[in-house]
């Protein structure tokens, strides 16, 4: 649906240096007037963050003094929290936000980082905080049918939509599942009603993450910059819910500024508490879907439309599709869906969501017949 994807930054690192270039990141985060944007355009001219920094030494040596001392006292305060501290060269950083225009260059967070094959598989769900009970509905459903499929959902923590969706996640089969961005410093956690929900995340698994550091309190101006990271960690990103104005407008102009696909739920009918809604699908910002099975259908059908071997070699093998993987390889050609479920053993719902995510991906193809073939 879009095009002119931004040119990811790329960086080579040695990972015995991860923790010294993250403190030079952001030592360059705290410098006066600097943000993402200034530094790695500084690291990408200069030839890394390493040589970046020590021109920004040698340039003006006193704010360089002073902004060492904070990124020590934010990495000092961020361990204390028991944080981690994610640089641009650390293997843990999310591959799919390096994508985006002005991505952050070091993350905060807490709990366990989805690996580089789970990233490719996370949606963004974002939507109103008044949302009606139908929203409400939807928002849970989708969370929780695509983190039992393997997938990682991503949102914001806010009330709403955004609440709704984490902790439907939270209650079904793989609660750590799902990742929370903040708009502040993750030990203040906004809103304060919430603080229990992200606790009961990091403890099943999931994680939390913001780019504002330790003792960052909210302020308004983050809210719109939190939006881009959320949409900027997922393939895709589906608007549930939104009025005429608000925060999920915002992040359907980002993930489509980011070349990232965008569903809205849309159908007629629907009234003022859906005009966000309605605004984007009619100015061909986001597919419209009537329900999740339309959803899972148009992500099925937007896959296809990618170059299979493209898609295969830049999300990896989908983790949590072996069975039906193995299952197909004990047969030549196409296999039918009642020999799978035979071979492989599983449920009918698992069977599902695997051969969901397998054709989405592009590592199987649906034939007439209820077949599927290896691609």
């Amino acid at each position: 649906m879009n095009s002119g994807s931004t040119r990811a930054r790329v960086f080579h690192f040695l990972p015995s240096k991860m923790t010294a270039q993250t403190k030079k990141w952001l030592a360059m985060l705290a410098l006066p007037r600097w943000g993402p944007r200034r530094a790695l355009v500084a690291a990408e001219q200069a030839g890394g963050v390493e040589e970046a920094w020590a021109r920004c030494c040698h340039e003006d040596p006193s704010a360089c003094t002073k902004a060492w001392e904070v990124a020590a006292r934010w990495m000092d305060d961020a361990h204390h929290h028991g944080m981690d501290t994610v640089g641009w060269n650390d293997v843990r950083y999310p591959p799919l936000l390096r994508h985006i225009a002005d991505p952050p260059p070091v993350l905060f967070g807490r709990g366990r980082w989805p690996d580089a094959r789970q990233w490719p598989r996370s949606l963004a769900v974002v939507g109103t905080r008044q949302c009606t009970e139908l929203a409400a509905k939807r928002a849970r459903g989708v969370a929780l049918e695509w983190s039992q499929a393997g997938g990682v959902m991503v949102s914001g923590l806010a009330r709403g939509v955004d609440a709704c969706a984490h902790r439907a996640v939270l209650d079904g089969p793989q609660p750590g599942h799902q990742v929370a961005v903040l708009p502040c410093g993750l030990e203040a956690v906004h809103p304060h009603m919430h603080r229990g929900l992200a606790e009961s995340m990091v403890d099943a698994g999931g994680l939390v993450v913001s780019e504002q550091p330790p003792g960052r309190q909210v302020e308004r101006w983050m809210f719109a910059s939190r939006n881009r990271i959320v949409t900027g960690l997922s393939a895709a990103t589906l608007v549930v819910q939104s009025p005429r104005r608000g925060g999920s407008l915002i992040s359907a102009r980002c993930a489509h500024d980011q070349d990232r696909e965008v569903y809205a739920f849309w159908e007629k009918g629907m009234g003022t508490a859906w005009a966000g809604n309605r605004m984007l699908v009619s100015d061909g910002l986001a597919h419209p879907v009537e329900g999740l099975a339309d959803l899972w259908r148009a992500m099925a059908k937007g896959a296809q439309g990618m170059d299979a071997s493209a898609l295969r070699k830049r999300l990896g093998f989908p983790s949590g599709c072996e069975e039906v993987w193995k299952a197909m390889a004990q047969r030549s050609g196409p296999v039918p869906r009642a020999t799978l479920a035979s071979l492989s053993g599983m449920s009918e719902e698992g069977l599902s969501r695997q051969l969901f995510t397998l054709e989405v991906q592009g590592w199987i193809q649906r034939l007439p017949g209820r077949a599927y073939l290896r691609v």
